[in-house]
């Protein structure tokens, strides 16, 4: 029965339902409950470390549920999104309440669109998971990030090669501009050498596809809705993906792997990557947030990572977390003294 605890996700894209079918303060509900309520409960409920034994990882690799949770969340996307495009696109909505859904839809599109996105596009081998990937992807007008998640920011974390592992010090606001920037044009560079090592055309370079792809979903945007409806689809986008740059920036923010005398950075181990057992967060994230483990084997699936021991643990939650990055006068001093600690150790 524990394994339908991962049905809790779906919490996100119905409370955006919520969000853009009601008005005034009912309209943010969906956003006191995760920025406030879910912080605080996670601060009151005691974290779970449980890993499952042998014999729940093999009954759990051949359950096709985990898959299935996954699968259901593409299409429930897909309607919230439409959702919020035809609630926005009422020139007669208030402002506080277009505000509520511009927060709510850029929380879904950071948190259910990248996240889902990011863990089905680890199944690189899987045609149908790849597809629904970028599916999710492409609402967040995001999908470069596959290649460059699994090509360069898994290979290169806790390095001054990896634009989403922040130096301790690092605001976050010059953080997700350099992540992002830098992260995209790397993708072009990493598939570009990629097709001349495999002797192939530059033309088949999937970033073509990605951007031809991003402009057709936008001008629909723009062809259905008008350029006001594409302007705030625009800055939704953007505060979704603030949301994945926030946890890019926490995840790793101030561990780094040092130079060997080789000339080669050590391996990549736990104690590269921040990690949250608080149940909440994990269930809503798809376990994200047992994040050493996801580096240890980044095709490994959710339900099956673990906690590690030798892993740095988060003063807080990952909900927490996120909103304390956008407040580097909290943020900051809270993991210097978080950085300390494991330092000592």
């Amino acid at each position: 029965m524990l394994k339908f605890k991962y049905f809790a996700a779906y919490i996100i894209p119905l409370l955006g339902l919520l969000t853009f079918n009601t008005t005034g303060l009912y309209a943010y509900t969906g956003l006191f409950f995760l920025y406030l309520l879910v912080p605080i409960l996670e601060q009151i409920i005691p974290k779970n470390t449980y890993n499952l034994s042998k014999i729940e990882k093999k009954l759990a690799k051949e359950d096709m549920f985990f898959d299935l949770v996954l699968y259901l969340s593409v299409p429930l996307h897909l309607l919230v999104t439409y959702q919020f495009l035809i609630t926005v696109s009422n020139s007669e909505l208030p402002l506080s309440d277009l505000i509520a859904c511009i927060l709510m839809m850029g929380t879904i599109l950071g948190v259910n669109g990248i996240n889902i996105g990011h863990e089905l596009g680890h199944k690189t081998e899987h045609t149908v998971k790849r597809v629904l990937a970028h599916i999710m992807l492409l609402t967040a007008i995001q999908n470069h990030f596959i290649p460059y998640h699994n090509g360069g920011h898994h290979k290169d974390i806790g390095t001054p090669e990896d634009f989403t592992s922040a130096k301790e010090g690092d605001i976050f606001y010059f953080f997700a501009l350099r992540s992002q920037i830098g992260g995209y044009f790397k993708t072009w560079v990493l598939e570009s050498k990629r097709l001349k090592n495999e002797d192939k055309s530059q033309l088949l370079n999937p970033m073509i596809t990605y951007a031809l792809l991003q402009m057709l979903y936008l001008f629909s945007i723009y062809y259905f809705g008008g350029l006001y409806l594409l302007f705030l689809y625009f800055i939704t986008s953007v505060y979704g993906i603030s949301i994945l740059e926030a946890q890019n920036y926490f995840a790793h923010y101030g561990l780094r792997r040092k130079m060997q005398e080789n000339g080669r950075y050590e391996r990549v181990q736990p104690k590269h990557s921040w990690n949250s057992d608080h149940i909440i967060g994990r269930v809503l994230l798809f376990e994200l947030t047992r994040h050493s483990d996801h580096h240890h084997m980044g095709a490994k699936p959710y339900h099956l990572l673990e906690s590690k021991e030798k892993s740095p643990n988060l003063p807080y939650g990952y909900p927490a977390m996120l909103v304390l990055s956008y407040f580097p006068f909290l943020f900051k001093p809270i993991m210097k003294k978080q950085l300390a600690l494991y330092n000592s150790e």
